[in-house]
């Protein structure tokens, strides 16, 4: 009985653990899912976090693990300038060999049921997006609302 009750308390746990990364899994498969011509022949994505997020690293942890068992590519914490220091771009071209979301603001409602995520999908100077993805918490999961594009090039 009492093996029962810890897997009972670690499996509790875990999804707990999942519960805080899942509004980011939606956001950024709807991020990814825009414009998909910038994600022909991807080879990585690339996270760049903005630091003022509430994130944990064990959230990061989960949002990167998340991404490479649905893509199944190289998964990345790289700003665009590390990626350039790294190769990780075609010549002669500027355009990156994958692409670069980039996680600049979340806002939550005070009933925290509603979210905003601000984020933005990079390849190319002719290539990017940017997006306010609007979530929100009903019937015990988050689900995108909205996808309001701010920026395309």
């Amino acid at each position: 009985m009492m093996i029962f009750l810890i897997s009972g308390c670690s499996n509790d746990v875990t999804g707990s653990e999942n519960r805080l990364s899942e509004p980011y899994f939606l956001a950024l498969d709807e991020l990814i899912s825009t414009d998909t011509a910038l994600n022909e022949n991807m080879q990585y994505i690339s996270l760049d976090y903005n630091q003022e997020l509430p994130l944990s690293d064990s959230d990061k942890k989960s949002i990167e693990d998340y991404l490479h068992s649905k893509y199944h590519i190289k998964i990345y914490n790289h700003t665009y300038e590390q990626l350039i220091q790294e190769g990780l771009y075609n010549q002669p071209r500027t355009t990156l060999k994958g692409i670069l979301l980039k996680i600049e603001k979340q806002v939550q409602s005070d009933n925290k049921e509603n979210m905003i995520i601000e984020a933005s999908k990079y390849r190319s100077n002719e290539g990017s997006l940017s997006a306010k993805i609007t979530l929100t918490f009903e019937k015990d999961q988050w689900r995108v609302v909205m996808n309001t594009p701010t920026k395309e090039s």
